[in-house]
């Protein structure tokens, strides 16, 4: 009598297959993890090239770009603190958003303080979502009412310094977008290819769980400094405990959006100097880079830094 066999694997075939299945996915998995991060890179830069477009058809309006963000109104008094992002808001499809906020009726701490009125300062635009960046949609707003606002991942560049409160004479801004700025497209003598004007800013660890800390696209309320709206460059990007400076949570560096309405990303590698604000806005104001540095005490003022002012005599071409 003839024995019939089935066809099949044996185990230790089946082993090997398994064994080899494991491998491919193994090689496969950080493939397609950063075609996903390349995706969502692209997608956080044409964000930022809306944005960009978005101020150029203000200034064409307008004759400046926006006020990073409004302490002082046109009466001398105390205004809302608006940032620049709603004065865009007509050029990024949202016209009826910033009719309805009302930002020259209503101040922001009223509109924080309304019930009915907060909803609209929650809307989820997407616009300034950056799909790597884990901040999540509110933000603890410091203000009257203790409302949750809307949260952002991109700010206005203030330069290095960050003086408020409508008087710049001393150690006046040297970024796009600052405390009742009006920057005029001929003001940014190094150049609009050259220098910044809006970067992005994630929640890092330190942050996470403090959403006080997290930036905003309503505005900063109150006079303050705008750190929640805006960022300055004195401190290099992605620095651990500074809440002032941009950062991301794309490997090794983050996209910024130059005055030209160009994206480039900029690797945290770049030269930068790690020195901070403190203690330079009291007395004098810089005619030059060289000033700049003397006043710092130190040798030289990093590419970085370079970068986010638009008057230090540099054009910087080869950072990107």
């Amino acid at each position: 009598m003839q024995t019939k066999y089935r066809n099949g694997f044996t185990l230790v075939e089946l082993l090997v297959v398994i064994a080899i299945i494991g491998i491919l996915i193994a090689l496969l998995l950080p493939a397609v993890q950063a075609a996903r991060e390349a995706a969502r890179r692209m997608q956080c830069t044409n964000n930022l090239k809306n944005l960009g477009l978005a101020m150029h058809n203000y200034h064409g309006a307008l004759g400046s770009f926006p006020p990073g963000f409004e302490t002082i109104n046109s009466a001398g008094n105390v205004a809302g603190g608006w940032a620049w992002a709603v004065y865009l808001m007509p050029y990024i499809e949202q016209s009826s958003l910033k009719d309805s906020l009302s930002p020259t009726k209503y101040k922001l701490d009223e509109v924080t303080s309304n019930p009915d009125l907060l909803k609209m300062l929650q809307t989820n635009l997407s616009i300034f979502e950056c799909p790597s960046s884990p901040l999540q949609p509110l933000r603890e707003f410091l203000g009257p009412g203790s409302a949750m606002v809307g949260t952002s991942n991109y700010t206005g560049c203030r330069g290095f310094f960050n003086i408020s409160g409508g008087n710049h004479s001393i150690w006046p801004n040297n970024g796009v977008l600052y405390g009742d700025s009006s920057v005029r497209i001929r003001d940014i003598t190094d150049g609009t290819s050259c220098t910044f004007a809006l970067g992005e800013r994630t929640v890092l660890d330190a942050w996470e769980n403090e959403p006080t800390k997290w930036s905003s696209w309503c505005g900063p309320g109150g006079l303050g400094v705008g750190s929640t709206v805006t960022s300055s460059v004195s401190r290099r990007m992605n620095h651990e405990t500074n809440i002032h400076a941009f950062s991301s949570h794309h490997a090794s560096g983050a996209n910024f959006c130059f005055a030209d309405g160009s994206v480039h990303f900029i690797s945290d590698a770049v030269n930068s100097v790690d020195s901070g604000d403190s203690g330079l806005n009291t007395s004098g104001s810089p005619a030059s880079v060289a000033a700049l540095n003397q006043a710092m005490g130190t040798p030289n003022v990093g590419t970085f830094q370079l970068l986010g002012i638009r008057n230090d005599g540099h054009m910087i071409v080869d950072a990107f």
